[in-house]
């Protein structure tokens, strides 16, 4: 009796395995290059630029200067020197003048021939009215030494005098200020003070 013996030969599996590792590996590497690619193309992307609107600068033109410049209105001065007329012998007096300058109004001058005199005088002026009498009368005794200084609170309203008319009489020297015709409507009213040099007799 003969007895056969069947011999198999083995599948190659290895040589299958070791060629699906190695499909394996070059998708891998493939897909890792892709990868680095469009890494690349993000980063060498430029920035979206945005669109900021630019702000323009206006600048105003240089005054031309050939064009006068707007000229504000001067104040009314604290003193002036107006023409005086009359019997006492005085061509001109001074006017001093403050708002809400106090004071009453009187014709008849007094003698400010003193320093007290002159402190009486200036007892009821208010806003610096009477320093700036004292001052005057000051400048008048040093202008006029052979002349006697007087002060009259001559007008208190919102216009000063224009002129003053200076009479000698019997209690003294009586002032009398030339009034322009009222055109103004002041809110405060304003004392005028007029000083004068009388020659001494």
């Amino acid at each position: 009796m003969t007895t056969r013996t069947r011999t198999t030969q083995p599948a190659p599996r290895r040589t299958r395995s070791a060629a699906r590792a190695l499909v394996a590996l070059g998708l891998a590497a493939g897909l890792a290059a892709c990868g680095d690619d469009a890494t690349e193309d993000t980063a060498t992307d430029p920035a979206p630029s945005s669109s900021t609107p630019t702000e323009v600068e206006t600048t105003e033109p240089a005054p031309d200067p050939s064009e006068p410049a707007p000229s504000e209105e001067p104040p009314a001065p604290e003193a002036q020197v107006v023409e005086a007329t009359g019997s006492a012998g005085v061509a001109e007096a001074t006017v001093v003048a403050a708002t809400e300058g106090g004071g009453s109004v009187s014709t008849l001058a007094f003698a400010l021939d003193t320093e007290q005199a002159v402190a009486d005088f200036a007892v009821e002026l208010r806003s610096g009215l009477g320093e700036r009498v004292s001052a005057n009368v000051a400048d008048l005794a040093a202008e006029s030494p052979d002349a006697t200084t007087y002060g009259a609170v001559a007008h208190i309203g919102c216009e000063a005098p224009t002129s003053v008319a200076i009479e000698a009489g019997e209690a003294g020297f009586e002032v009398v200020p030339a009034l322009p015709k009222s055109t103004v409507q002041c809110l405060a009213p304003v004392t005028y003070v007029v000083l004068f040099a009388a020659p001494n007799a």
